[in-house]
C-alpha cells in the first residue's frame, strides 16, 4: 500500500492547483436516443482522469453505470438524473477499480448498487481502506462515505422497464473481471475500461488479455456505439485505435528501461491524449516497478 500511496502522490501534486480553485465541470454528452432508450454519459476532464458515468433513461426509471473518483463530479451527475425527473433504480459498477466507485456514495447514498460477484467481492475487501487513502491524499474533493455493491448481477439476458440488456463478463483486461452491458436496441456496448477513447490507457501488466477483449468487440459488428470508461462515447473506430495503442506500449516496453524514458516516448506517440496523470500512478507502482526513476 505505501507504494500506491507514492504513486497517488505525483498526482496530488499536479492536481493541487485544480483541488484549490473550483473543479472544472464534467461534460454531459447525448450518446443515443431511440423511442425507448436516451443514453447520457457525464466525463469528467482530461485532467481528471476523464472518467465515465452512463445515464441510461428508459421509460420510467434511469439505470447508472459508474459513480466517479472525485466527489464533485458524482454530485454532478446526481443533479443531472434529478433533472430528469425519473428514479434511479439500478446502479452498477463495471469492476472494482477505485476511479469508478469511490465517488458516488455521499451522492447517492441510497442506490441500489449491481456489480458481478467478483467486483462486489473486491469492493467489500479494500473499498473502505481505498477511500481512507484518497480522502487523506485529496481531502474533501473524495466522498465521505463508501456505498458497496448490494446486489450481484448475473450474466445474461433480462428485460427492464420493457428493454433487453445483455449482461456479460470479461477477464483479464484492464481489470481482472469487468462487467459488461449491451443494449441492442440503440447497438450500445458498454465498454468501460476496456476501451478508452483518446485518453492514455491504463496500463498494468500484460496486453494480451485487453486484446482479446477488444477483439471480441471487434467481432460484434451489430454494436455501433462504443462506451469507454475514460473518454467520450465513441464508434467502432476506437477498438482499432485503442489496439494500436497496445502495439505501441509493447513495442516502447521492449526498447525502454527508465520510467521517464517509457513517459516521454508515449507522449511523444500520443501528443493530443488526455490522462497524462494515468502514466504516472501505474508506472508509479503497477507497471515496471523495477526500473529506474
Amino acid at each position: 500500500m505505501k507504494k500506491i500511496m507514492v504513486a497517488f502522490a505525483f498526482v496530488q501534486t499536479l492536481l493541487t492547483q485544480a483541488i484549490a480553485q473550483e473543479l472544472p465541470k464534467a461534460s454531459i454528452v447525448l450518446a443515443a436516443k431511440s423511442k425507448n432508450v436516451t443514453i447520457h454519459t457525464l466525463v469528467a476532464p482530461d485532467d481528471m482522469f476523464a472518467n465515465t458515468s452512463h445515464v441510461i433513461e428508459l421509460p420510467h426509471e434511469l439505470i447508472v453505470v459508474d459513480g466517479q473518483f472525485f466527489a464533485p463530479y458524482a454530485w454532478q451527475l446526481k443533479a443531472f438524473t434529478d433533472s430528469l425527473k425519473k428514479p434511479v433504480t439500478r446502479f452498477y459498477i463495471s469492476h472494482d477499480h477505485p476511479d469508478h466507485y469511490i465517488g458516488f456514495g455521499d451522492a447517492f447514498p441510497n442506490a441500489e448498487v449491481y456489480a458481478l460477484e467478483e467486483t462486489k467481492t473486491g469492493i467489500e475487501k479494500t473499498g473502505l481502506e481505498t477511500l481512507k487513502q484518497r480522502q487523506e491524499q485529496f481531502g474533501a474533493i473524495i466522498a465521505k462515505t463508501l456505498k458497496t455493491p448490494t446486489h450481484v448481477q448475473q450474466e445474461g439476458k433480462e428485460t427492464i422497464d420493457g428493454v433487453t440488456f445483455l449482461f456479460e463478463k470479461s477477464t483479464d483486461n484492464e481489470a481482472a473481471v469487468s462487467l459488461i452491458i449491451k443494449i441492442p436496441e440503440v447497438k450500445a456496448y458498454i465498454a468501460q475500461d476496456i476501451a478508452y477513447n483518446k485518453i492514455h490507457l491504463f496500463i498494468s501488466g500484460s496486453t494480451l488479455g485487453w486484446r482479446k477483449a477488444l477483439q471480441q468487440i471487434k467481432n460484434e459488428s451489430q454494436y455501433t456505439l462504443i462506451l469507454p470508461g475514460h473518454g467520450k462515447p465513441t464508434d467502432r473506430s476506437v477498438i482499432d485505435e485503442d489496439l494500436k495503442y497496445l502495439d505501441v506500449v509493447d513495442k516502447i516496453l521492449a526498447t525502454t528501461n527508465t520510467k521517464a524514458a517509457y513517459k516521454s516516448k508515449m507522449l511523444a506517440a500520443y501528443p493530443n491524449y488526455g490522462g497524462v496523470h494515468l502514466i504516472d500512478i501505474y508506472l508509479g507502482f503497477y507497471l515496471k516497478n523495477n526500473w529506474q526513476d
